[in-house]
């Protein structure tokens, strides 16, 4: 009896061994292939070549980081790419107005101008000026909001009085171009807690986009439903503009730049809707754009 129990301790043991060594093995396996996971660039994860719940849960967790840690590098690879571009659109577009502007005043003392053409052009060097100045404040107020710099003092605030005095600011420049901006609102109040200040800017952006980079009339209609939804709708100067980067930094097409854009206008939006608890989004239809803006309600707040 004795030499029974001897027997198949003797075999728990050598079981134990055995599995104990295919662990060790296993272990150094692993630790192997992180080693050379350390020294490449891949998106190879572990896997497990024994049967261990212990062990396939040790796996995962340092899958699940490994993936983190990948993503991280493609975020600042990202992040480094959209950096350097941000900086060679900065210097072109303060250049451009900056060049112009010594060229004018080059041209007024170099040359025998009667005093109608030196007024003529400094208005036009003051002109350039001032849009030196707006791209000077577009980056600034860009790079604050990036930053995280914005302090928020949120209020209650009626939606439809801040976009109706955003209209009324830009119909005239609309009415020079023969076009007009068309306001359908089902509601003369609808509230939300925000920020007036910051309000103000996505809707002026929005509706400079619109002026600068579109066709015909604006239409813009705001409801209550779920959330604030606001929608902005214009026809398209080119239909191949690219949706899914209308929101970037510095995203532009090449008759933006001829008109003075900094392609920063609606990354700004973007950037001031989603610190306002919001959503915007842009849509193609057919030759139309239809930008849809979504605000938290007043009630969400409560």
């Amino acid at each position: 009896m004795m030499g029974i129990v001897i027997f198949f301790l003797m075999m728990i043991i050598l079981g134990l061994s055995a599995y104990l060594f295919s662990m060790k093995r296993e272990l150094k396996r692993i630790k192997n292939s992180i080693v050379q996971m350390k020294g490449c660039d891949s998106n190879v994860l572990l896997h497990q070549e024994i049967s261990s719940k212990e062990l396939n849960d040790l796996i995962v967790e340092i899958n699940f980081l490994l993936k983190g840690i990948k993503q991280k590098e493609i975020f600042f690879e990202r992040s480094n790419h959209n950096l350097k571009k941000m900086m060679m659109n900065i210097s072109h577009d303060l250049r451009t107005p900056l060049t112009s502007a010594l060229g004018y005043i080059e041209l007024i003392l170099t040359s025998n101008l009667s005093k109608e053409e030196e007024e003529k052009e400094l208005r036009i060097i003051e002109e350039r000026l001032k849009r030196l100045e707006e791209l000077i404040s577009s980056f600034f107020d860009f790079s604050k909001v990036l930053l995280k710099k914005e302090d928020l003092e949120l209020t209650i605030v009626n939606v439809v009085a801040v976009l109706e005095s955003s209209i009324a600011h830009s119909y005239e420049d609309y009415l020079k171009e023969n076009r007009k901006i068309l306001f359908q609102k089902e509601e003369t109040k609808i509230k939300s807690f925000s920020n007036s200040e910051m309000l103000t800017r996505i809707f002026d952006n929005l509706i400079g986009n619109a002026l600068k980079h579109s066709q015909g009339n604006l239409e813009i209609s705001i409801s209550k439903k779920e959330r604030i939804q606001i929608i902005f709708r214009n026809q398209l100067h080119n239909s191949t503009l690219e949706i899914d980067k209308i929101f970037d930094e510095f995203y532009t097409e090449d008759v933006s730049r001829t008109k003075g854009g900094t392609g920063l206008g609606l990354a700004i939006a973007k950037e001031f809707t989603q610190a306002l608890g919001g959503t915007i989004e842009a849509r193609k239809e057919k030759k139309y754009l239809k930008i849809i803006l979504e605000l938290p309600k007043e009630e969400e707040f409560r």
